[in-house]
């Protein structure tokens, strides 16, 4: 089983350069046995969600043919061949082209328009680590159990979650997983997201299914800072926090972690450590259970 999940957010895989150094960091730590989960590449949510409202005014390539550009720019910075993605592309170009047909745009619908954020970038992630020698699978968060209600937009794993999850990631063992955050999929077979912060739960929620040592969040910060950097430029990153300190930052406004993404880390005391793809050597902030002893305040090699 894995000993840590590792998630990376949207400015941590914006583009080539950033997912090269995404990629230094996972095989920097494949001794403790990593659980990759990504979000879309920055940027790409919006702009699905900006396509499927073009596509409902009747313009199926107004949004896509960006997001298309984008993927291949990447793809293309890689070395990566650009079939990895040709389903992803070819199919959201059809959905697209449905919604413009029908003239209608449910929940249902926008979850599926922006799943394809995670699933074609799990495979972009996967194919450049493989690329480098690892044994590196994308596979989607569903697929590894994360069957979840239908509330759209929202949604939540269902109570025998944790169990399927388990038995599906035995069989990747001698693998490196690559998996989607945000999304989902009902037992019914329709794909779902998880709403606000969605990648950082699907990582708390995978880490404490798995029993996992540690979560990281991976972002652009240096973890949890005492004021906003922007604001006061004195403000410095918080070395250790309890659950209950953390919620009370994202309270009053601290953008890093949202309460509702840690409760399953809360809930089987799961240290959450934050951290910065840019300055991948600082310690960042972790968040322990309350009254917990603080944990190691080093990384790992």
């Amino acid at each position: 089983m894995p000993g840590i999940v590792m998630k990376f957010g949207g400015s941590s895989l914006k583009d080539a350069q950033r997912v090269r150094s995404v990629a230094d960091i996972i095989e920097k730590n494949m001794k403790r046995r990593p659980f990759v989960v990504v979000s879309a590449h920055g940027g790409i949510t919006d702009m699905l969600i900006a396509a499927a409202r073009l596509a409902l005014q009747g313009d199926v390539f107004g949004g896509f043919t960006n997001i298309e550009m984008r993927h291949r720019q990447i793809m293309d910075g890689l070395g990566i061949d650009h079939a990895v993605l040709a389903g992803n592309l070819r199919g959201l170009e059809e959905l697209l082209r449905g919604i413009s047909l029908v003239k209608e745009l449910t929940p249902r619908t926008l979850d599926f328009v922006m799943s394809y954020g995670e699933r074609m970038s799990s495979k972009v992630v996967a194919a450049y680590l493989k690329q480098r020698g690892l044994s590196a699978v994308a596979v989607n968060a569903y697929d590894l159990g994360f069957i979840t209600d239908a509330n759209f937009g929202g949604s939540r794993p269902l109570k025998d979650a944790p169990e399927r999850i388990r038995s599906a990631v035995e069989q990747y063992e001698d693998d490196l997983v690559v998996t989607t955050g945000f999304i989902g999929k009902t037992a019914a077979g329709e794909i779902t997201t998880v709403g606000r912060n969605g990648s950082d739960y699907s990582a708390a929620y995978f880490g404490a299914a798995l029993g996992v040592d540690e979560i990281q969040i991976w972002t652009d910060v240096d973890g949890v800072m005492s004021a906003d950097p922007s604001i006061l430029p004195s403000a410095r990153t918080i070395p250790v926090m309890s659950f209950s300190e953390a919620s009370e930052v994202a309270y009053y406004g601290g953008q890093v972690l949202h309460p509702s993404t840690m409760t399953p880390a809360v809930e089987k005391r799961i240290p959450i450590r934050v951290l910065n793809t840019y300055h991948p050597d600082n310690p960042g902030t972790v968040i322990v259970a309350d009254g917990d002893a603080p944990a190691d305040a080093g990384i790992g090699s």
